[in-house]
């Protein structure tokens, strides 16, 4: 996203989204954003450290590309060693706030867990993040299933412009860690947002749902519930005033 001049992006992953190659391998799609073609990033926040959302080839690439790294507690520790400058990252907690050239991010809690190993469950902070400016407030899911939380959001930080909202790779056997479309657009009610920008569901094959469910199932729910929803195709540059319509 540009938010008062400033190019910020979320949880970059351009490779794969799991350790294991039989799994998590992109849907067959052509993505027309080579990691090459990205300009100079000003700000990258992290939501957490599993592969689908921190790619360390990525993060190698990026790490002289990148001027700051908003991460939760412990995922400074994997950014250092893999070449970014510790000076260059601000590691924080939940409700935790930070200005960068007068945009605020804050973490804020999701219903989730961490880890990259089969040892190291978490061992490192997860979240949500709220960014805002004077023009426009923001927030980004990352991956959580549905709580309370979202209510509790959308009275201290909302209300929300647009919200990117988790609403894939979903399994009711996840379903305190994932949400199900239907409870995507209840989470946007609940943060007071806009527009809901539905998130996770449509680069990486990493559940047993089709590739296009999630966004019938959550295009359908908000149509019944009055919930504007705007999803770019892949590389689709878009601003609040003229929002993609989802195409199903």
């Amino acid at each position: 996203m540009k938010l008062n001049g400033l190019v910020i992006m979320t949880d970059p992953v351009f490779h794969r989204a799991s350790p294991i190659p039989v799994f998590g391998s992109p849907f067959p799609i052509e993505n027309p954003i080579p990691i090459d073609n990205l300009p100079i990033i000003d700000a990258v926040v992290i939501s957490h450290d599993h592969y689908d959302h921190l790619d360390h080839k990525a993060v190698r690439w990026l790490a002289d590309r990148v001027k700051h790294f908003f991460v939760p507690l412990g995922v400074k520790a994997h950014l250092v060693r893999w070449g970014v400058d510790p000076n260059a990252i601000t590691e924080m907690d939940w409700y935790d706030s930070e200005i960068y050239r007068s945009v605020q991010f804050t973490l804020v809690p999701a219903r989730h867990f961490s880890g990259r190993g089969l040892w190291d469950r978490n061992s490192t902070l997860w979240g949500s993040w709220t960014v805002t400016s004077d023009a426009l407030n923001v927030y980004f899911s990352g991956d959580t299933g549905y709580s309370e939380t979202f209510k509790e959001i959308g009275q201290r930080y909302g209300p929300f412009d647009v919200a990117f909202i988790d609403s894939g790779a979903y399994n009711a056997d996840w379903s305190q860690i994932h949400m199900m479309p239907e409870e995507t657009v209840q989470a946007s009610i609940d943060l007071a947002a806009s527009i809901v920008v539905p998130i996770g569901w449509s680069k990486f094959d990493l559940a047993l749902h089709p590739w296009d469910e999630p966004a019938i199932r959550l295009v359908r729910e908000a149509e019944s519930r009055e919930v504007a929803v705007a999803s770019p195709l892949i590389g689709e540059v878009f601003n609040l005033e003229e929002c993609p319509q989802i195409r199903c």
